[in-house]
């Protein structure tokens, strides 16, 4: 792990490493003041529907019904995290830390890097009290802060299948850190080196848990970050270039 807002967030999330499901469950309310809400059969309908009850929608909530694995809603260095009690355990406990990385990178440390550049003040705004002066909105702009509410969304697609390996670079975040938090790069590289992709996606599943489609994404990620192996023949060729070129 050599990227330092990776070893950034994972101190923040305070987790042990590789969780378990009910580790995960009790850590989470103690050490983050996140309040996990299984739903069976989560959808956008659920959570929309919880924060209408509570006077505060949301525009970032799709306006079509759709399956999600999970949901993260924030505000004010507090948070509640929906996710899917149907789903089998290891999809479950994928999803929670999804959405606690979600909270740490999306909300609590940006929510700490305003106030470190800002002052205090600017908690107020960060927690919807009062409207932000242009600087405060031109900072918010630059640095992706958002206002109010926070909703950040683990949905599945067409198939029912999570997606994984996003574009938005929001969601790769989340993933990077999940995976991150329970299956540590250092202890899996050697893994992707040593055995062949199929055997490497096996291990991380037997061995750390993930479900099997967010193993497939971890090993790619990984192999992608390796370096390219050049085939014997192509450095013999090479080395007789040199010999005889001129």
């Amino acid at each position: 792990m050599t990227e330092g807002w990776l070893k950034e967030a994972v101190k923040a999330c305070h987790l042990p490493p590789a969780p378990s499901l009910d580790e995960l469950l009790k850590r989470v309310r103690v050490a983050l003041q996140l309040l996990p809400k299984p739903q069976p059969h989560l959808t956008s309908d659920h959570v929309r529907d919880w924060l209408k009850s509570r006077g505060r929608a949301h525009g970032a909530l799709p306006q079509q019904r759709r399956r999600l694995h999970g949901c993260m809603v924030a505000q004010a260095g507090k948070g509640v995290l929906f996710y899917d009690s149907e789903d089998d355990e290891a999809q479950q406990r994928f999803t929670l830390v999804h959405e606690v990385a979600h909270f740490v990178l999306d909300h609590l440390l940006l929510r700490e890097r305003a106030r470190r550049v800002l002052g205090n003040d600017i908690l107020q705004v960060l927690d919807g009290q009062r409207a932000p002066s242009p600087h405060e909105s031109l900072f918010s702009v630059l640095e992706r802060i958002s206002f109010g509410v926070q909703v950040r969304l683990m949905e599945r697609n067409a198939s029912g299948d999570p997606r994984t390996g996003r574009a938005m670079e929001a969601e790769l975040n989340a993933d990077r850190l999940a995976f991150e938090l329970l299956a540590p790069a250092e202890e899996v590289v050697p893994l992707v080196r040593r055995f062949s992709k199929q055997e490497a996606e096996a291990e991380l599943v037997s061995r750390f848990g993930l479900p099997p489609q967010e193993a497939r994404c971890y090993v790619r990620l990984l192999l992608a970050r390796e370096p390219v192996r050049r085939p014997f023949f192509l450095k013999s060729v090479s080395r007789q270039e040199r010999s005889y070129g001129g």
